[in-house]
């Protein structure tokens, strides 16, 4: 018995070593790939101090537009999430292993899910603005989407961890489908669909900001001007903004989450 406890022990790491030594090589073969030129990045450092020091001063006359575009970013966040997260509430249900009517039609929902979720959202945004133009409107679709593809997945992964014996005995019994959905499933899944939810909607604020990047709005897009302007007094007011705004913002999430679970 101490024998085979020794070899399981012997194999584990051995199988620990091949991993981390894997993963050196492949490190080594990206930078070596890449070219990463560290001499330069070294020789570039002492840039570093100078550059620090410009971010000290402050651009006040950017704070009231700063916190208007840092609101337009919260709602196209919540835009994103709101109408995201029913359709993914549905999606959910009617592609689970262990509710799904169909495994066709669960396949296409994984399939699709997938799909959006392998798709990067800033090259998805710019699909979609090519569809429909710059805007707000834009911004929503692309949120939306990436919205649908993160809530899906991880609402079929709560579902399916729930006992598919539940569904089996309401089924015995003459329920139909969506009885045994809003009877034997929706009460024990709702509580993490709610904290999935709100961990999802920082991240939809967060992408809402990067967006700003291609000028859809929202204060990403104050930030990107700035720093193409070499504005380091506006940039610096604008960080301190988004990452006041977004402390906000997870503290409350934190509370919410709290709530839930207890």
């Amino acid at each position: 018995m101490e024998t085979k406890i020794q070899l399981t022990k012997t194999k584990e790491r051995i199988y620990n070593l091949s991993l981390a030594m894997s993963l050196i090589l492949l490190f080594i073969i990206s930078t070596t790939l890449l070219n990463l030129d560290m001499n330069h990045f070294w020789s570039r450092l002492y840039n570093f101090p100078e550059v620090i020091k410009l971010f000290w001063d402050l651009n006040f006359d950017s704070f009231g537009p700063g916190i208007e575009q840092l609101a337009i970013s919260v709602m196209l966040g919540i835009c994103g999430l709101v109408i995201g997260g029913p359709v993914a509430f549905v999606l959910a249900f009617l592609a689970a292993d262990n509710l799904a009517f169909s495994t066709t039609l669960s396949f296409i929902i994984k399939s699709g899910v997938s799909l959006i979720r392998a798709v990067p959202n800033l090259v998805l945004m710019l699909i979609i603005v090519a569809c429909l133009g710059m805007g707000y409107t834009a911004a929503v679709v692309s949120l939306t989407l990436s919205s649908v593809g993160f809530l899906t997945k991880t609402f079929i992964s709560t579902i399916e961890e729930q006992d598919k014996s539940i569904a089996d005995t309401l089924s015995a019994t003459g329920a139909n489908w969506l009885q045994v959905v809003v009877h034997g499933f929706l009460p024990n899944v709702i509580p993490s669909f709610l904290v999935w939810i709100t961990i999802r909607m920082e991240s939809s604020v967060a992408e809402s900001i990067s967006l700003g990047v291609i000028g859809v709005g929202g204060i990403g897009m104050l930030l990107t001007r700035a720093i193409r302007q070499y504005d380091y007094a506006t940039v610096s007011m604008l960080i301190i903004i988004i990452f006041t705004g977004m402390l906000i913002l997870e503290l409350s999430l934190n509370y919410i989450k709290k709530r839930i679970k207890s």
